[in-house]
């Protein structure tokens, strides 16, 4: 273990957040708000592309009880009215949201939507450190020391993973378990015309699934699901492939035929995973660091911001004895219903018996 000497002068904080996503940033919003010395870290600046999703209906209450139900209008979001779907037939059906109680569904412009988040904490007190990464260092007597990138080294009495389903364990005795291994390829376009279709919109094809949204402004994002392993490493061939798989869909072809065709490509891990240690005495896993679900389930939002709640509570409660054992349990839970939930969607396509992808998916 490495002791790390700090000036008695230095006050420590009361919790170190790794990670602005939604999970650390209503963390720390929540913390500030309750007078708690919260460091918030971020190692990027919100400026690069980041994949949009299209969040349920009950992330309107979910954000109205923490006072940010601003953040679901333009500029950061916009309505999602209703899903269309090509799955377990050739035939589009649609699921529209005007029986849910709490109107629709949004599409989300993460980048901006995760900034908001962030500044929001920033607002409320929280030290917010931009374009900067974290280390922990357990200490013989408690808590961390966290060493920043840019040199510094404060103190914490708990550390908080926030960093999502890629962020590494940054010095935390972390350890993650994978459920499958999905990767997307995403195309963020522009409209050659004013309008184009809001529905969220899905699609099984050979090879995997393709998610299609519209994202605020004049933009959309075209997601394709698939593994790993099917997908070039070279850029353009890479391309080539993506354009041939979209050329196999029907409904999202059609909803992305007034955009302009990609000229580059993100790719990020999608694979469902959980933290199988993922708390200790003195630190934390939350949100996607805890429990990343596929992101067909559109739930990751919604269990990222109740993490943060529930953290909070722990915090407030000043009992971390049983927190091990408590974060323990609820992943038990939600990994448990998520792969009951993942098995009965899956088990409904059945048109590609033979395909690398789905006889993966559907025998998971």
């Amino acid at each position: 273990m490495v002791t790390i000497t700090l000036s008695a002068m230095d006050e420590p904080y009361d919790l170190a957040i790794a990670g602005a996503g939604p999970t650390g940033s209503v963390l720390a919003l929540l913390a500030a708000r309750a007078h708690y010395r919260v460091l918030l870290v971020e190692k990027s600046r919100f400026d690069k592309p980041r994949l949009g999703e299209t969040a349920p209906p009950e992330l309107r209450p979910v954000l109205t009880r923490v006072g940010l139900e601003h953040l679901l209008q333009a500029p950061f979001s916009r309505d999602a009215p209703e899903v269309l779907s090509v799955w377990g037939g050739d035939e589009p059906v649609t699921r529209p949201h005007i029986f849910s109680p709490y109107g629709s569904a949004f599409h989300l412009d993460r980048c901006a939507f995760d900034q908001a988040l962030a500044i929001a904490a920033r607002d409320a007190g929280a030290d917010l450190r931009l374009g900067s990464s974290a280390r922990f260092v357990a200490q013989p007597s408690s808590g961390y020391v966290v060493q920043l990138s840019t040199g510094e080294r404060v103190r914490s009495r708990l550390a908080v993973l926030a960093t999502g389903r890629v962020g590494g364990s940054i010095g935390l005795p972390y350890v993650r378990r994978y459920l499958d291994n999905n990767i997307a390829v995403a195309a963020r376009c522009s409209s050659c015309t004013p309008q184009f279709d809001g529905r969220t919109v899905i699609e099984a094809v050979p090879g995997g699934w393709f998610y299609h949204a519209a994202l605020p402004g004049n933009e959309s994002i075209t997601v394709f699901i698939t593994s790993a392993t099917l997908v070039p490493s070279e850029r353009r061939a890479r391309l080539r492939w993506w354009l041939e798989a979209l050329a196999r869909t029907s409904v999202v072809r059609n909803a992305v035929s007034s955009c302009c065709l990609p000229e580059n490509l993100l790719v990020a891990d999608a694979r469902a995973s959980f933290a199988r240690s993922g708390s200790g005495a003195c630190w934390i896993a939350v949100g996607d660091a805890r429990v990343a679900p596929d992101p067909l389930s559109g739930q990751g939002i919604i269990w990222a911001i109740d993490d943060a709640s529930l953290a909070m509570e722990v915090l407030a409660s000043r009992e971390r004895r049983g927190l091990a054992q408590t974060m323990q349990a609820r992943t038990e839970r939600d990994v448990g219903a998520y792969l009951v939930e993942r098995s009965h969607v899956y088990s409904h396509e059945q048109r590609f018996k033979g395909d690398p992808y789905w006889d993966t998916v559907s025998g998971s």
